[in-house]
């Protein structure tokens, strides 16, 4: 019998893949601290969606994704930045 679940890593990932499409070439940044993904929406506003993954799986996705993400130049700050490439 096929189990027909969907672990919740799974379910995680389909968020970020969703959220990412809808504006993909957008500069992306994820937050350790508040475990969230945000992009800057054209008018400005600030878009994040919170993600129940460790930090390493969403770097990982995004990298699926075709986003290269590094660490911002201020050594205090906690977030990547992630550039489509």
């Amino acid at each position: 019998m096929e189990d027909n679940k969907t672990t919740p890593p799974t379910r995680e990932f389909e968020r970020i893949d969703k959220f990412v499409n809808v504006a993909p070439t957008r500069e992306y940044t994820i937050d350790q601290k508040s475990q969230t993904l945000c992009r800057q929406s054209e008018n400005g506003q600030k878009e994040c969606i919170k993600v129940n993954l460790e930090y390493s799986q969403m770097f990982t996705q995004m990298q699926k994704l075709g986003f290269f993400c590094t660490l911002p130049m201020d050594p205090t700050e906690t977030y990547m930045e992630c550039r489509r490439v």
